[in-house]
């Protein structure tokens, strides 16, 4: 994503009846309360073949669509598929919408179309939190995944990867929307379509038939639905254009061979946020999983009473704030569906004013201005044990409590060795240790692929303060340098606020808990409610170990071996030919999630999808220009690329 580039705006809908929704910023109507619905399934449904395609085929339909507006046309497909799929059938619809419509509008909306009360309850059971970027929500058990790109449509493409066979290409008219049938957006839709792909519009308008026409396509003219003369349909004449990937050859995965839950189990190595999070992604598309960690689910910092999930703030886009706002996102859509224990409101006493959120593009009604600072209403605290046990309480997950001394190849799959007991067999082998892995005790395992990656422990420690007069009343997680929650025995287990936390990256010292422990006294008088905390009262320490990478964002994808990383690679670097060099060589069927940091409740959550996304071949949930800064294998790419390396 361009920096530059325009934040999504939610909208609000105006109603012309309570069937018809209006925009005021197109002048013009989604759809006709009238013949709306029969006008899209004639246009769209049956002009782009999906109707057929779904009669005919026993394989996954894929769905593309460039206008999501209400989501008329999203819920009529699947409001087909739910009622005539074949057993085998799957899903994907990958959809693209610049002015998102605002939650509150599309529930008032659908409540007075009955018909569609199945299929609409799906979508706004799961509509996300609208930020830019892609946002991925799986329905109907999984068999349908809806792919939501908010923001420019064209560049969202240019930063995607799948292949469409069905489009729907629903604008408003192209007098007050031209950006919808731009020639540039046409060139994407052939790019990412599959041969043969066919399109459908209610359009028919000279300049946009030709940039149809322009893009591979060939266009045929059908009559329109109702008092509408004529609209169009086409095909893609011919293979798709063959385009260079948005990512370099050093980044791409077209080496991956994606797995299948008959190649056998999958070995992960941790049961931490990050392992049980990687688990659940799996077991729920169909795969077996075994976990091996000797201490359980969320033994190690992942064991804290409770853990934030908030808010990334950044006055300009960076990688580690965008990926950072799609991770806040799709862990607040894993909050609902696993239905995990949580308490919202976060107050973050650090912001007067709504600037830097609105400058990080969160919507207005996440958050709320207050008199002691800015309330994000969207975030709030969970226990991060009690999500790893929930995470894995699934029958496709099988929890080894046994601890793992290293990995071994066998040529067509893996061996994991433990330290009592005969090896693990396994088809693939994640690797989700945290700190644990760069720590000397108890001896880490050998993982050869990972151990090259610079990567190092981070002394964390929290306090537990039991409840006084002034902070019993507490409501909301006060945030500011440090935090402090309310007392939450229900959630947390205990009945004391957590003040936290150090971020320890140097030297410890002896007493480095009892100096920690007085400066988390001391910040926390900053707020009323801790302003009187005695030193000498009863009050206990926590000491965990987060695992960071230098730039601070996780570790995501297939591993590589740096020695063949460099003899691929490092003459390009030099100045020799780059636009030939082949795809980055993996390592087959080894994968890691981890160095997930301080954010290792959010970050587990949009990490485990985008890697189980990743080993199963399916797309990835996110604008591909962030792919080069996590993936594995990116500071052997920054080596190579510093001068003076031999």
């Amino acid at each position: 994503m361009n920096e530059s580039a325009p934040a999504v705006e939610v909208v609000r809908l105006e109603f012309r009846d309570e069937r018809t929704p209006y925009s005021g910023r197109f002048h013009d109507v989604y759809f006709s309360a009238l013949d709306g619905i029969s006008e899209s399934r004639y246009v769209y449904l049956d002009g782009s073949g999906y109707l057929a395609a779904l009669a005919r085929e026993n394989r996954r339909i894929e769905v593309g669509e460039i206008g999501f507006g209400v989501g008329l046309n999203f819920i009529l497909t699947l409001d087909v598929f739910l009622k005539e799929a074949k057993p085998g059938q799957t899903l994907h619809y990958h959809a693209f919408e610049r002015y998102p419509v605002h939650l509150d509008d599309l529930k008032r909306l659908y409540a007075a179309y009955p018909e569609l009360a199945e299929a609409s309850g799906m979508l706004l059971d799961h509509y996300p939190l609208l930020t830019p970027g892609v946002h991925s929500l799986r329905l109907a058990g999984g068999r349908v995944r809806l792919w939501l790109s908010l923001g420019d449509a064209k560049e969202q493409m240019s930063l995607s990867d799948f292949r469409v066979a069905h489009w729907y290409w629903d604008g408003f008219a192209p007098r007050q929307n031209p950006d919808a049938f731009d020639p540039g957006l046409f060139r994407e839709v052939s790019r990412l379509s599959r041969p043969r792909a066919k399109g459908a519009s209610f359009t028919s308008a000279g300049w946009v038939r030709r940039a149809i026409e322009a893009s591979g396509f060939r266009i045929e003219k059908r009559p329109g639905f109702g008092k509408k003369r004529e609209c169009i349909r086409a095909e893609l004449d011919s293979e798709p254009p063959h385009q260079l990937q948005p990512l370099p050859p050093w980044f791409s995965n077209e080496r991956v061979i994606p797995i299948s839950p008959q190649s056998g189990p999958v070995g992960i190595i941790g049961a931490g946020l990050a392992g049980t999070a990687v688990a659940r992604r799996l077991a729920e598309s169909g795969y077996e999983v075994l976990i091996l960690d000797p201490e359980g689910p969320g033994q190690r910092t992942s064991g804290n009473p409770l853990g934030l999930y908030n808010l990334q703030i950044s006055k300009k886009p960076n990688p580690i704030s965008r990926f950072a706002q799609a991770a806040i996102a799709e862990f607040l859509r894993e909050l609902q569906e696993l239905q995990v224990p949580h308490h919202t409101g976060i107050l973050r006493t650090d912001l007067r004013e709504a600037g830097p959120l609105m400058e990080s593009a969160y919507p207005e009604d996440s958050y709320e201005i207050t008199s002691r600072g800015i309330r994000l209403k969207v975030c709030g605290v969970v226990n991060p044990k009690e999500l790893c046990r929930i995470r894995i309480d699934h029958p496709g997950i099988r929890l080894i409590r046994k601890r793992v001394t290293s990995v071994e190849s066998t040529g067509n799959g893996f061996r994991i060795h433990v330290q009592e007991g005969p090896p693990i067999e396994c088809a693939q082998v994640v690797t989700t240790l945290g700190a644990e892995y760069r720590l000397p005790d108890p001896q880490p395992p050998v993982i050869p692929h990972l151990d090259p990656i610079p990567m190092r422990p981070i002394r964390g420690q929290i306090i537990l303060v039991p409840p006084m007069e002034t902070s019993r009343g507490l409501q909301e997680t006060l945030v500011e340098e440090g935090y402090a929650s309310p007392v939450l025995p229900e959630i947390s287990g205990v009945d004391a606020h957590l003040i936290g936390a150090t971020y320890q990256a140097k030297t410890v010292l002896p007493d480095q808990e009892e100096i920690d422990r007085d400066l988390l006294i001391r910040e926390s008088a900053k707020w009323p409610e801790f302003s009187g905390l005695n030193p000498s009262g009863s009050i206990q320490s926590r000491v965990g170990w987060r695992l960071s990478s230098p730039d601070k964002l996780p570790l995501i994808g297939p591993l590589c071996d740096p020695v063949l990383v460099a003899g691929l690679y490092g003459n390009a670097f030099r100045g020799g030919p780059v636009k030939t060099l082949p795809p980055i060589p993996v390592a087959p069927g080894e994968w890691t999630l981890t160095a997930l940091g301080s954010r290792g409740i959010t970050f587990s959550a949009i990490g485990s999808l985008l890697l189980a996304d990743w080993m199963t071949g399916e797309r990835l949930s996110i604008e591909l220009d962030l792919i080069e800064h996590l993936h594995p294998a990116r500071f052997f790419i920054r080596k190579l690329k510093r001068p003076g390396i031999s």
